[in-house]
């Protein structure tokens, strides 16, 4: 699956040919991303990242989770996509990151537009989930442009380089989209 975004930007479902761009992505900017990303620490090789993308590739065609790679100008920049899709409660979160470089931009706002959209009307989920660190400003800067609800703090509900930090939990209601149309 390809997501034209615009003519230098686009989301695709990731497969086995990203995963050397995936691991020199998350190599050069290993510094950046391991901040907030615990698996960085485990992407040591090329090899991790091919087991990595194959793994994605599973949950995607079980459909329990829907990762694309980002592009920009045919040069994979990050990572979107929505995750634990729980089918019975028509419940999913949205998970991104992007390269140091183009951070600002705008490309992870429009790429959750998108996925956003696909989430309620190809899933038909009720609900869409972001959970971010409560001192990750950035990434709170997401949900809160998208009209997210903040709901509260998930105390202690990850850990990061061993060390258990507190999320804020942010949601998106399918009837909330209605409301506004």
């Amino acid at each position: 699956m390809i997501i034209e975004i615009d003519k230098q930007f686009r989301l695709e479902l990731i497969n086995e040919s990203h995963s050397k761009q995936i691991f020199n992505l998350v190599d050069t900017n290993r510094k950046f991303l391991r901040v907030w990303l615990p698996f960085v620490d485990n992407m040591k090789t090329e090899e991790f990242a091919e087991n990595f993308v194959s793994g994605t590739m599973y949950r995607n065609s079980l459909g329990s989770e829907y990762a694309f790679v980002i592009i920009e100008n045919e040069k994979v920049i990050g990572r979107v996509g929505v995750y634990k899709i729980d089918q019975q409660n028509k419940i999913a979160e949205i998970g991104y990151w992007l390269a140091e470089d183009v951070q600002g931009k705008g490309i992870v706002t429009t790429s959750c537009k998108w996925l956003i959209d696909f989430c309620f009307s190809e899933l038909k989920l009720n609900r869409i989930e972001i959970k971010c660190g409560t001192a990750n400003l950035k990434s709170q800067q997401i949900p809160e442009r998208l009209n997210f609800s903040k709901e509260g703090i998930i105390r202690q509900g990850e850990l990061l380089h061993d060390k258990y930090i507190d999320l804020y939990l942010y949601s998106h209601l399918r009837e909330a989209i209605r409301r506004t149309i």
